[in-house]
Parts: structure tokens; sequence; C-alpha cells
């Protein structure tokens, strides 16, 4: 189970890893708009829960935060958040703590998850429809 709230930690963005999360922008310039997790858990009227899994290179769908959410994170090591290259925002990488972290997320955002760690991936996203 992730550890409670606590601060988004950031690794910094390495010559290397920007070059490669640059040409990840490139190549996936064109993919159309997608889910923001693997696969839906649960929707009622006022929140809908996914699942994301992402084993080490692997990359989620383009997508958009329309709501704000919590992200509870149980699994990983590093992740990349990549936004679109005419977002105008500069990709970032996320340090998943041991024992994972429970992190909110406004809406707004647009971006595709990469997983450039070394271990799998894994957060339950509960989307706040109503907020």
């Amino acid at each position: 189970m992730a550890k409670p709230y606590s601060e988004p930690q950031y690794a910094e963005l390495t010559p290397e890893i920007r070059e490669k999360l640059e040409k990840f922008r490139e190549e996936h310039a064109d993919d159309p708009m997608g889910g923001v997790g693997t696969s839906v858990l649960f929707e009622d009227d006022n929140v809908k829960i996914w699942e994301m899994v992402l084993e080490p290179g692997e990359a989620s769908d383009l997508h958009h935060h329309e709501h704000p959410y919590y992200l509870v994170i149980s699994e990983g090591d590093i992740v990349a958040g990549v936004p679109p290259k005419d977002s105008g925002m500069d990709p970032f990488i996320g340090v998943i703590p041991e024992g994972g972290n429970t992190v909110p997320v406004p809406a707004g955002g647009t971006e595709w998850a990469v997983n450039i760690g070394k271990k799998r991936y894994y957060e339950i996203l509960i989307e706040l429809k109503n907020a």
C-alpha cells in the first residue's frame, strides 16, 4: 500500500534523459488522445477510478487530466511526465519514494507517462468528476 501524501520528489533532467524524452515527443507527436490509465476499475457520477501499469520502457497513452486526480502510487522508482512539445512545458522526472506515495494532480495537464526506471510502475488514479 502507498504511503500517505508527501510532497512529490523530482530528479534532475540530465542531458541524456532530456534527449531521450525529446525524441519520444517527436516520435509520438501525432498520437491520438487516450485514457489516463491502463483500465477503468470503477465509475459512478462522482469518481472514476483507473489503474495504470507500466513496465520499464513502456509509456501510457497521451492523456488529458480533465478533472482533479489523486495518484496512489505503490510501485516504481522513477517515471517521466512528457507533455506534448506544443504545450510549452518541459518533461519532468518524478521519483517514487520507497513504499510509494499519494499525490494530488490538478486538472488541466496533458502528457504521456513514461517508465524510464528499472522497476514496474503501478498506480491507482482517482478522478474527481465533480470537483
